[in-house]
């Protein structure tokens, strides 16, 4: 892509800086957990509606404030130096050039910091708002879940923690993405009515809005964030693998970094068996989920990516988790669908 931001079209040009089709697999995950609480726990059907919209909002000012700290900070202006290449090794079809990335909208002068600092203001209000009818229902838990993911998405790149300078952005994006499937399940079916799960409740205006009730543990979905929080932290942990001169070069300390190209591939393949010992333990909540192994093909290219080592293999890896991430939520969905509508039984 040209660095000349005056000759992207209008549409193409908010596509580039929000980064819609990226922000998929967020608003899956937390679809994937208030589905599974709808169809069988039945909560109010707004709460359903809401959580992952507004999980949207947050997700594309998860994306947009990265970008913005990493143009701070001089990473992504590295890191791209090259971009054609990265671009033949990563987009290699009109669908990957559509989902995934191509450089930092900051960088590429498609937006200016003045307006960046608006942007995410706004964001944050407008998610703020949405999520309100979300807090009355919950209460204190939502606050809680709130601002434990608003922590770990903004000091994802920002100072002072910059939690993924700091080996940490790994385990930050894969808890991240566990609580978007598991809390948006247990935010769910809370309720206030069922005595026997309220620690306090303090009545305002007709709302529980400071009381604190707890909700439902499910062990299936609690699995299956798991897996999510796995696929998607193998994604971010590939994707640092890509930039790895630039994050040396900045002083960072990502996995890869600290353990080195071959000790990040010995780490992902592990956590890819992980991953699958986990779809092992679906099937065996229901037959069912075994339509998550549909994603195998795409798990097995990536191994196969990591272990030849080719040219530019560190820039082809993240588009294959990205996928396998991406494509799980949807087959999850999939598979509660046909539980719940044809009744499918465990075989144990």
């Amino acid at each position: 892509m040209s660095n000349n931001a005056d000759n992207v079209s209008l549409m193409r040009r908010i596509n580039l800086i929000f980064r819609f089709s990226y922000t998929l697999p967020f608003f899956t995950a937390s679809l994937c957990g208030s589905l599974f609480a709808y169809l069988f726990y039945q909560p109010p059907v707004h709460i359903v509606i809401l959580m992952p919209l507004v999980v949207l909002l947050l997700a594309v000012f998860v994306n947009f404030s990265n970008d913005y700290f990493d143009h701070r900070s001089g990473v992504d202006k590295i890191r791209f130096e090259k971009k054609e290449e990265m671009a033949k090794a990563m987009i290699d079809t009109k669908l990957l050039r559509a989902i995934y990335w191509e450089g930092n909208p900051f960088d590429n002068g498609l937006i200016t910091d003045r307006q960046g600092k608006m942007v995410m203001a706004l964001l944050v209000i407008i998610s703020v708002m949405m999520a309100i009818p979300i807090v009355l229902h919950g209460g204190l838990m939502v606050m809680i879940f709130g601002a434990a993911g608003l922590f770990l998405s903004y000091f994802y790149t920002a100072p002072p923690l910059d939690l993924g300078a700091r080996g940490l952005g790994e385990i930050d994006v894969a808890l991240s993405f566990f609580m978007l499937v598991f809390c948006s399940f247990y935010v769910g079916t809370i309720n206030f009515a069922d005595t026997g799960s309220v620690l306090f409740s303090y009545d305002i205006l007709g709302t529980h809005v400071l009381g604190l009730a707890f909700g439902i543990f499910d062990l299936k979905i609690f699995v299956f964030a798991i897996i999510i929080g796995t696929l998607v932290g193998l994604m971010r942990l590939t994707d640092s693998m890509s930039g790895q001169e630039a994050h040396i070069a900045r002083g960072e300390k990502s996995i890869a970094v600290r353990f080195g190209l071959d000790g990040a591939v010995k780490i992902a393949k592990a956590f890819i068996l992980f991953s699958y010992v986990l779809f092992a333990a679906m099937a065996y909540f229901n037959p069912a989920y075994l339509l998550l192994f549909l994603v195998l093909p795409l798990s097995l290219k990536a191994w196969k990516v990591m272990t030849k080592k080719g040219d530019n293999w560190p820039m082809l890896c993240p588009p294959l988790f990205f996928g396998t991430a991406f494509m799980t939520e949807i087959l999850f969905v999939v598979s509660v669908v046909i539980i719940k509508v044809f009744e499918v039984q465990p075989l144990f």
